[in-house]
């Protein structure tokens, strides 16, 4: 009996799949950016990658996430960025950017959860063109 319930479960897990990952919250305040350390502290610049080894990297800028990823290209599985007009986690494929006065390492950009006035090829250009200038 024991064997046949174990099977019906591993039969259940299996006819599931995986499932898709989800954003999580860090632990504000206490949580290291991955790139720069600076510990996260403003949700609305918040970002955070899920790894194809399982581990959640969070970032409190989203030109901390650009570098990092440009470091790792092809090293993530999911990606989010915290949409500042939501106060939510978006995947960062559906989100949407603009402009920003005030970003924790002054990259200039927040996500937004509606269509931005800025591509996040945009993002990743104007990113790159200030490390470059540093």
């Amino acid at each position: 009996m024991k064997r046949l319930l174990l099977l019906l479960l591993a039969i259940l897990n299996a006819a599931c799949g995986p499932s898709e990952p989800v954003a999580k919250e860090p632990v504000w305040g206490k949580q290291p950016c991955e790139h720069c350390a600076m510990l996260l502290s403003e949700k609305e610049h918040g970002a955070q990658v899920l790894t194809l080894d399982d581990d959640r990297l969070y970032f409190d800028d989203l030109g901390c996430l650009v570098a990092w990823m440009d470091a790792h290209p092809n090293a993530t599985r999911a990606q989010w960025v915290r949409a500042s007009d939501a106060q939510t986690w978006v995947p960062l494929a559906k989100a949407g950017f603009a402009p920003a006065k005030h970003t924790p390492m002054d990259f200039g950009f927040v996500a937004t959860a509606k269509p931005g006035t800025v591509t996040w090829q945009q993002v990743t250009e104007a990113v790159r063109a200030k490390l470059r200038a540093k």
